[in-house]
């Protein structure tokens, strides 16, 4: 009797995580052999959860929603490559991470993309991608139908969606600028705000957050001290300061 009612709590605790929630992994290769074995896309999210507000806006408005949750856990393994300013993390973690960022030229938080499970990119995103699960879910389906998998009938497609491509096409590494701000032919480069820590200083620069050692605007980030950020661009080093 201990036993079922054991097993009945367990069940019950997985239910509700599963109906709340999605299930995010943090370990890449962890979530590539869950793949791998139920043939699933890998979903990767670079995101600074708990100070980059358009990662917590995609969060609220796509990754929280039923319908993303509901497709996700029949067609998807999730990944969650966090760059927290406050919330603990583990060393290797974070380098693990590090590395992950590295490998994929993500300059921006968020960025999500699409991967086969054996690690080739189908899709990337940087940037807030408007259009809620709809929108998040029609992109992972014309990776499926790159690759010659199976499309959901089920999903809702995005209203009045942009001509599909060729596969060739699809299966792009190249981000997509749709938010934050596109970069406009006469952009007034401005730092708008530094988030200051030891271990993890980060700034906006024209919309875009980026960490030392990122590019952006064709600016490497050098130095992010607690008033200024020290960048590079064609050889030059310029000091950037808050208004």
């Amino acid at each position: 009797m201990k036993n079922f009612t054991l097993a009945l709590l367990v069940c019950c605790a997985a239910a509700t995580a599963s109906a709340g929630e999605a299930p995010w992994l943090t370990s890449l290769p962890q979530a590539a052999t869950q793949a791998s074995k139920e043939n699933k896309l890998l979903l990767l999210d670079f995101t600074g959860s708990d100070w980059c507000g358009w990662c917590k806006k995609l969060d609220a408005d796509t990754f929280s929603k039923p319908e993303f949750i509901d497709y996700a856990s029949k067609n998807l393994v999730l990944v969650q490559l966090d760059f927290p300013a406050h919330k603990p993390q583990p060393a290797d973690l974070k380098q693990a991470n590090r590395e992950l960022k590295d490998r994929y030229g993500v300059q921006g938080f968020p960025t999500v993309i699409v991967l086969k499970a054996g690690g080739g990119v189908l899709w990337q995103q940087s940037g807030y991608l408007p259009g809620g699960p709809a929108a998040m879910i029609d992109a992972v389906n014309r990776c499926r139908s790159a690759i010659g998998l199976p499309v959901p009938t089920e999903s809702t497609p995005v209203a009045a969606p942009a001509p599909v491509k060729a596969a060739p096409q699809v299966a792009v590494a190249q981000p997509q600028q749709l938010a934050p701000p596109a970069a406009k032919p006469y952009l007034v480069i401005k730092l708008q705000g530094i988030l200051f820590s030891a271990s993890h200083p980060c700034a906006v620069i024209s919309g875009k957050s980026c960490s030392e050692g990122d590019t952006v605007y064709g600016m490497r980030i050098v130095k992010i001290a607690r008033d200024q950020v020290t960048v590079e661009s064609r050889g030059q080093l310029k000091v950037l300061t808050l208004d």
